[in-house]
């Protein structure tokens, strides 16, 4: 099937790494592709869930995948940007899809932010499927990676070789499980505050906590230190190799320095 790619995509054509990404997905689920394509997942994943919708932003290759699945029950690509796509029903739905590095980032927020999708089974870059299983202390982790572990269980499944794409791309692929988490494994008063604060943190990633631009956090250098100090974290110490309870820690000692104003 000729399509056109958009956004820098990269179409999936190894076989084997299909399958092995469908078989992640469970039977009897609701599903949603974001970009199915040329549909190297589209019957894979059609044939195993009780309702499949791909959500297709080139045109062309939507009719196209329309004409070669669309007699299957319970099985419709529709053209548009996933971006703005609402899911069908109650849920919960797996989500699944080949992501375009582009929108990798504005991906993840959405389908953090639409509780429907309960799980989903993501490939990425592999550089950037790094920096969403990062852990405290790897040189990957960033405010990405907090904000993934604060609403998911995240883990890297396998990687795919460039050479399993067309066009092929100078990196590799690595598929990332996620599986919502029912509870947030840290409690803070404000999410929005929170992660402000975590991106913050992070902004001079290479700076010592006792060093960063705590005129960012609208608080002086002494009151920073105190926060530092009270939350149990060791001024010298950098963002990436703060737990996300000591984050939750510094932050909430930050709302009590403020007055509870952040």
């Amino acid at each position: 099937m000729a399509g056109r790619p958009r956004l820098g995509q990269h179409f999936l054509r190894d076989d084997r790494a299909a399958r092995r990404i469908a078989a992640l997905v469970p039977p009897g689920v609701p599903v949603v592709e974001i970009g199915p394509g040329r549909g190297a997942l589209t019957g894979l994943l059609a044939n195993k869930a009780t309702a499949y919708v791909g959500v297709e932003l080139d045109g062309e290759l939507a009719r196209k995948l329309m004409d070669r699945f669309g007699d299957r029950p319970g099985c419709t690509v529709v053209e548009g940007d996933f971006l703005d796509y609402e899911p069908p029903g109650q849920g919960p739905v797996w989500l699944v899809g080949n992501i375009p590095y582009a929108v990798s980032s504005k991906i993840v927020q959405r389908a953090t932010v639409e509780r429907r999708y309960a799980a989903a089974v993501l490939m990425f870059q592999r550089e950037f499927a790094a920096r969403l299983t990062a852990r405290p202390g790897d040189s990957a982790r960033g405010s990405l990676s907090a904000y993934v572990a604060y609403h998911w269980e995240a883990r890297t499944a396998f990687r795919v070789k460039a050479a399993g794409f067309s066009p092929r791309p100078r990196v590799d692929s690595a598929v990332v499980v996620f599986r919502r988490r029912e509870v947030p494994p840290v409690e803070v008063a404000d999410e929005d505050g929170f992660f402000e604060f975590v991106r913050a943190a992070f902004a001079r990633r290479r700076k010592q906590l006792g060093n960063m631009a705590f005129e960012n956090l609208d608080t002086t250098r002494p009151e920073w230190l105190e926060v530092l100090e009270r939350a149990g974290v060791d001024r010298r110490r950098r963002a990436q190799e703060l737990s996300l309870e000591e984050f939750a820690r510094a932050y909430e000692n930050l709302r009590e320095v403020g007055g509870g104003n952040r």
